[in-house]
């Protein structure tokens, strides 16, 4: 199976912003709040994905925008103190229509990421950097495929 050429098409079928209703907010004290405060919330259902998820697996640049799935995007905006804006948010909440995201999640540092599969489509669909982000994920997993699938 050529997974790659796989998620690659797949991404032209699906968008993290183009096939989910998408919330923009602004964490005023930036992405490593937003990220300790997903952390201080177990009980929260979100999955992150993105530049937040790739920098894991395939660092590329300091990640700018955080991109996550919830099932209440609104009660995950609120519990982080995050304020809803129009432009120039720094996280963007999700309320996928598809269940996949949420499912088969990776667990680390006390946080939920979806699978380095999700993260590489919703990367190429994503804004600014991150179809070369989506191309360094991709590089990453076609060298080290024995971690990533099971």
């Amino acid at each position: 199976m050529r997974w790659r050429m796989l998620l690659e098409r797949w991404s032209r079928d699906y968008g993290f912003q183009t096939s989910n209703p998408i919330t923009a907010y602004l964490s005023p004290r930036g992405l490593t709040a937003v990220t300790e405060g997903l952390a201080a919330l177990p009980d929260a259902n979100y999955a992150i994905t993105g530049s937040l998820a790739a920098e894991r697996l395939a660092p590329y640049a300091p990640p700018r925008l955080a991109m996550v799935y919830a099932h209440e995007p609104e009660v995950l905006a609120t519990r982080l103190g995050l304020r809803p804006v129009d432009t120039n948010g720094n996280i963007l909440i999700s309320r996928s229509g598809y269940s996949a995201p949420l499912e088969r999640l990776i667990e680390a540092d006390g946080l939920r990421f979806v699978a380095p599969s999700q993260t590489a489509v919703d990367l190429l669909t994503g804004p600014g950097r991150a179809p070369a982000e989506a191309e360094a994920l991709l590089d990453w997993m076609e060298a080290n495929e024995r971690a990533w699938r099971k």
